[in-house]
């Protein structure tokens, strides 16, 4: 059979049908359909639809074929699955090939950065490509399931994100947490690791991108570092996978250690007070949000950065944050970072926004760190 220029662009793996392999191998054996037929016991219009590629050519038959030709069942019966497998890939390709529109809604130079598109091409092995990707069976079937999903989503946050780009960041990060490999979910191993958590936002960057996963992984909760995409507006976001494994995944959208550890304390919140059902996105969650279950994870995050027991001296702080000695000061004796006490006080209007910065450790994820 000969194809044309549509199919190899879908199928580079072309096959063609056994009836082409049986019609060469009966000129090599010198054997005509008839007396095939003969030999087989079948029709003589049964072997020509089989040469034709119009009859399935069965298990039965490729026994049959064996004993009269010589050429192994297997053979037959794989070449025989190689044909239909493409028929109806090809037939499936004109079905996918009217939902190209749908990869407009992507952005597919990330998409191809990511390694999750070849290239940024229109085409329907890229739409297949993505279908796999999300574990779907086609561009429609994907709407009506995430309308589903958000009916679970909680999002945080005023800026209207692009949801197919936090559909592509959210999947992205499941998939990855799924081969994290964790203790199941405890939550009382998990309130016991808060402060060693806590205590990683004294050291280095790069210590809290090996040891906050490795410590999570202990109470079944599976840390991923993931660079958000353009246009989610996403600090984070968790999800429970199963119930015993539940994803947190942070972005590095503000770049400084005080988002970071407010963005992870708010997240373990979600798995710690908030129902299984839900997905929590997360935008910027020092922002005051009207959502019970938000303002609560921003007092847990709050709380375990300076716990209320510090509340005289970090109103003293607050009142005269200057010399920033003082900051770093009142940092060593809560056992934090001093960036997380600046972050805090310019959240609080104590320092503007300009200023303390310095005392910030900042970060840049890579796609490297997903897992």
């Amino acid at each position: 059979m000969t194809l044309g220029a549509e199919s190899l662009e879908y199928s580079p793996h072309t096959s063609a049908p056994p009836g082409e392999t049986l019609k060469e191998t009966l000129e090599a054996l010198g054997i005509t359909q008839v007396d095939l037929a003969r030999r087989t016991g079948f029709s003589t219009k049964h072997v020509n639809q089989i040469i034709q590629g119009s009859a399935v050519l069965t298990p039965e038959t490729a026994e049959v074929l064996e004993r009269v030709t010589g050429v192994p069942a297997a053979l037959w019966n794989t070449l025989e699955a190689a044909w239909r497998t493409q028929a109806v890939r090809e037939e499936e390709n004109k079905k996918l090939r009217i939902h190209l529109d749908w990869l407009d809604k992507f952005p597919l130079a990330e998409l191809v950065t990511r390694k999750i598109l070849p290239d940024r091409s229109k085409s329907v092995e890229n739409l297949r490509l993505l279908l796999n990707f999300f574990g779907v069976a086609n561009p429609e079937v994907a709407e009506e399931l995430w309308a589903g999903y958000r009916i679970a989503f909680r999002r945080s946050g005023n800026i209207e994100p692009n949801d197919y780009s936090v559909s592509v960041w959210l999947r992205q990060s499941v998939r990855a947490a799924r081969k994290i490999e964790c203790q199941p979910y405890r939550r009382h191993e998990l309130i016991r690791l808060l402060p060693e958590l806590r205590a990683l936002c004294r050291r280095n960057p790069e210590t809290w991108l090996t040891e906050l996963p490795l410590l999570c992984a202990r109470a079944g909760v599976a840390v991923v570092f993931l660079p958000a995409l353009k246009g989610t507006h996403i600090s984070g976001a968790t999800r429970w996978l199963t119930t015993e494994k539940v994803l947190v995944a942070l972005t590095d959208r503000h770049k400084k250690d005080d988002r970071f550890w407010f963005s992870f304390f708010h997240e373990i919140a979600h798995v710690l007070l908030h129902g299984k059902r839900l997905t929590f996105l997360d935008d910027d969650p020092m922002k005051y949000d009207e959502d019970p279950a938000e303002d609560e994870a921003n007092r847990f995050a709050a709380e375990m950065l300076i716990p209320s027991k510090y509340s005289y001296d970090y109103e003293r702080l607050r009142i005269r944050p200057k010399p920033f000695v003082k900051i770093e000061e009142f940092a060593a004796m809560v056992g934090i970072s001093p960036g997380v006490v600046v972050g805090r006080l310019q959240h609080d209007g104590a320092l503007p926004w300009s200023e303390g910065n310095g005392l910030k450790q900042g970060f840049k994820l890579t796609l490297d760190e997903l897992r």
